[in-house]
């Protein structure tokens, strides 16, 4: 009878394989789909645990997918950070109008009263009150071109903002993909974790029934349930980090409460090496000529601009060199006996020319220290396009060796599959050992793994590219 027994159990066992294979029920990076999307959302304990796959149910509810360029999208309207970055934008543009109106005469309206009193000896006092009441303008002819420098300035301050809210958002939008990614990467890890311990507490029941007919150990149903109580670790640790991860990405996002709205469901990861960035290579072909791509991102834009500006700096330094000629002008009264005294009312014109002849070095010492600061704008702009131009050449070898990584983890993560299922079949046949088909199990888990963090870093470094060369700012 032992031989029948057995028989019927290899039976079952392949035909049950199919539905307990962790391989089968999962969601592999070449983007196949899943097999019981609702029993995979569903921990062994009866929890649910949140998957980038929404049910049927989930769906007719109105579940939105939630992809990295929609969480780019938003994070760039809602982020305070941007909110900040466009109030310096206006502020500088501000600063502009204020530069601006340096080429505009001034005009004052001032009104007072002089009370005077003398007394001589023990005479009867003197008494006197003058009014002043008068309009007065000035307008200054030149000084130096300080107020071309000025306002030449204030326009290079208001681009620099401009630049540097781009690259605020450049910033943001690597921010966000990594937090994405690293929420997609948790909720994978989730899925080997419910995966291995639905495979070990089906083995775990095969190992009972054995033991209990007389064809098995109570070694071997110890050693499944250790293996499901290691399952359920890596699944709460998975848990964890998701839970973690989505509070990031909701605060880059914007999202006051620090938790993603209800019915927002990450969407799965899937970098299909023939659907992600098919231009790739031809992209790269074009864009080694990294002269051109540095000049183009937002920072090295804002250390060009704080260049030419430390340049109009010099120039306002020098203007403290010449003369300051202006023309005032007065109409009113300007010693009058009441506020409307007809007869004291007068016209002055009159052009006014100063120069400071001494100002205890202070001219020398702002100049040198104008052209000390342009010498270090120049530096910073130097160093900023040298590791731009590393970090873009880096970059384009990490995207050539993820994709090979993940090429060959998607073949190793097949070949651990079929391995698993064979060691499988042989160990409910009794050819195999116990210790071979944990061995064979934990390598199955081992390569999914890799296979999911090999697929992450493929997504990653396309991204990193696009924020190394400043093309992630609008995510299309």
């Amino acid at each position: 009878m032992k031989h029948p027994y057995t028989a019927i159990i290899i039976f079952l066992t392949i035909a049950m394989t199919p539905a307990i294979v962790p391989g089968s029920a999962r969601v592999a990076l070449a983007g196949q789909d899943l097999l019981n999307p609702e029993a995979e959302n569903r921990s062994e304990t009866g929890s649910e645990t949140p998957s980038p796959s929404s049910t049927t149910k989930d769906r007719k509810a109105g579940a939105s997918w939630l992809t990295l360029t929609r969480a780019k999208q938003i994070a760039l309207e809602n982020n305070p950070t941007l909110a900040a970055a466009m109030e310096r934008v206006n502020q500088a543009r501000e600063a502009v109008n204020q530069a601006k109106a340096d080429y505009l005469p001034t005009i004052s309206v001032s009104a007072g009263m002089d009370y005077t009193e003398k007394t001589e000896n023990a005479a009867a006092g003197f008494e006197e009150k003058r009014y002043t009441n008068q309009v007065s303008a000035t307008q200054i002819l030149f000084n130096g071109f300080y107020r071309k420098y000025s306002t030449l300035s204030a326009k290079y301050r208001e681009k620099m903002s401009l630049a540097a809210q781009d690259d605020a958002k450049r910033l943001l939008s690597w921010s966000v993909t990594q937090t994405f990614l690293n929420t997609q990467l948790a909720i994978e890890n989730i899925k080997i974790a419910q995966a291995d311990m639905a495979f070990n507490r089906e083995q775990e029941r095969e190992a009972v029934a054995k033991e209990r007919s007389g064809t098995g150990s109570y070694s071997d149903v110890l050693n499944f349930k250790t293996k499901v109580n290691s399952a359920n670790f890596s699944l709460l640790s998975a848990q964890q980090d998701l839970n973690e991860a989505t509070h990031g990405l909701a605060a880059l996002l914007g999202y006051k409460d620090g938790c993603l709205p209800d019915k927002m469901t990450i969407s799965r990861l899937t970098p299909n090496m023939q659907e992600v960035n098919p231009d790739l290579e031809t992209r790269l072909v074009d864009d080694l000529k990294t002269a051109a791509l540095v000049a183009e991102r937002p920072d090295i834009k804002e250390a060009s601009l704080a260049v030419q500006n430390a340049q109009t700096n010099i120039q306002m330094a020098k203007s403290s060199y010449f003369p300051t000629i202006s023309l005032d002008g007065a109409y009113g009264t300007t010693s009058g006996e009441t506020f409307h005294d007809g007869e004291s009312m007068g016209v002055s014109l009159g052009v006014r020319v100063s120069f400071d002849i001494f100002s205890g070095g202070a001219k020398k010492a702002k100049l040198r220290q104008t052209l000390a600061e342009k010498r270090e704008k120049e530096s910073d702009l130097s160093d900023a396009k040298n590791t731009a131009v590393s970090n873009i050449k880096i970059s384009i070898q990490n995207i050539a060796t993820a994709r090979q990584q993940l090429a060959l983890q998607t073949e190793n993560t097949r070949l651990m599959e079929i391995t698993r299922d064979l060691v499988q079949q042989e160990f409910n046949a009794g050819q195999a050992s116990l210790v071979r088909l944990n061995e064979a199990q934990t390598d199955l888990v081992a390569a999914q793994g890799n296979l999911s963090s090999a697929g992450v870093a493929l997504i990653l470094a396309l991204e990193e590219f696009d924020y190394y060369i400043g093309k992630n700012i609008n995510p299309a």
